[in-house]
């Protein structure tokens, strides 16, 4: 029996359409109505994640932090929090502040928050953010600091320059407990943000090389700082009783891709100018056949999703492995995902799960398309 693994794991509280296929030419069937997204929180905690990421992109059906809300709302109170993302070009930091503070006062310990500064100039500018890189992490850096200014400086609080200004706001009460700051970016204005004022840095799933380098870099930082942070990875997984049934899992999600759909994502590559994602867009050309990126490590989801493009791959012993391989680098949250959501967060939770929490393989709860007949 291994030791339990000490870190976290959250989940994906996917906001549009789900189902079997990613880059179909139809929309997916399964729509997020509110019981979905329910379905999908009580899922997760069943399968022992300790919160669920709500992205943020104009592409989904849902806006998150409404979305949030309603579902926070619809669930008890010992289901899994959520990790909301927001793009700090869409809400002002004060009232922002006063928004995260009330979610979290009114469902306690079940808020974090992940800041997105955003990689694609042509979709910020759906939501009418047209500033460019430097500006927007400028931006992100004030965001950062203000939240922390407004939930543990006793107000009035008052902040003056030329993107944000307020003066005397009251946030009172405070958020009943911390709010945690996420932030991921691989440029270096982001690393240093990072190690200035987060609480956990997120990195996307690349080789295993690459993610050390940037270990480095961070480990670095944070010596000048003096901050301990805490390190995150996002990627996705698919895990099944053997690598051959993941295997054909895999090639089975991407059965579909339609010509059409990945014309589009390949042309949306030109509009990208964030570091994090130019890595994995490069991660995934001149691959094999496989589309393997290293063992345990498959980049077929970036076929046609944008954001990290990775997934873990392999039966459940390889899958843990792999997890623990990155624990021993020093990560210790881990934010996966995978398609239909509920279907794959059952999944891990039945056979990865238990092998993170020290139980023996053979002490692994049997996966529901694999139970004997009833006598």
């Amino acid at each position: 029996m291994t030791q339990p693994s000490p870190s976290e794991f959250l989940w994906f509280l996917q906001l549009s359409r789900d189902g079997e296929f990613i880059g179909t030419a139809t929309k997916p069937p399964r729509r997020p109505t509110l019981p979905y997204l329910q379905a999908q929180i009580s899922t997760a905690g069943e399968a022992g994640f300790d919160a669920l990421l709500t992205a943020t992109n104009y592409h989904s059906e849902h806006e998150n932090y409404t979305a949030a809300v309603a579902a926070l709302a619809r669930t008890a109170a010992d289901d899994p929090g959520l990790l909301i993302a927001v793009r700090p070009g869409m809400f002002h930091p004060a009232m922002y502040a006063k928004m995260l503070a009330t979610l979290q006062n009114l469902f306690p310990g079940r808020v974090r928050v992940n800041i997105v500064t955003g990689s694609s100039p042509a979709e910020n500018a759906m939501y009418g953010d047209f500033e460019d890189h430097a500006s927007r992490y400028e931006r992100t850096r004030e965001f950062m600091t203000i939240l922390r200014q407004l939930w543990t400086q006793p107000p009035p609080q008052s902040h003056a320059s030329e993107r944000y200004a307020f003066e005397n706001a009251v946030l009172d009460p405070a958020p009943a407990q911390p709010i945690p700051l996420y932030f991921g970016g691989a440029s270096p204005v982001a690393q240093d943000i990072a190690a200035e004022l987060a609480d956990v840095y997120l990195m996307w799933g690349e080789r295993e090389d690459m993610l050390a380098e940037r270990m480095a870099q961070m480990k670095a930082l944070e010596a000048t700082t003096g901050r301990p942070l805490r390190y995150g990875l996002r990627t996705h997984v698919i895990v099944r009783e053997t690598e051959t049934e993941a295997r054909a899992a895999a090639e089975r999600l991407i059965s579909r891709v339609d010509p059409s759909v990945r014309a589009a994502f390949v042309a949306s590559h030109a509009h990208v100018d964030g570091v994090g994602q130019q890595r994995q867009i490069e991660l995934t050309k001149n691959l094999d056949a496989d589309l393997m990126v290293e063992p345990g490590l498959w980049a077929g989801v970036g076929m046609a999703r944008s954001g990290v493009g990775v997934a873990l791959i392999g039966n459940p012993e390889q899958v843990a492995a792999k997890i623990r391989r990155y624990e021993a680098m020093g990560f210790s949250s881990f934010i996966f995902s995978g398609y239909p959501h509920v279907e794959e967060a059952r999944r891990f939770g039945e056979l990865v799960m238990p092998l993170l929490k020290g139980a023996r393989a053979e002490e692994r709860t049997i996966h529901t398309d694999k139970v004997a007949p009833v006598a």
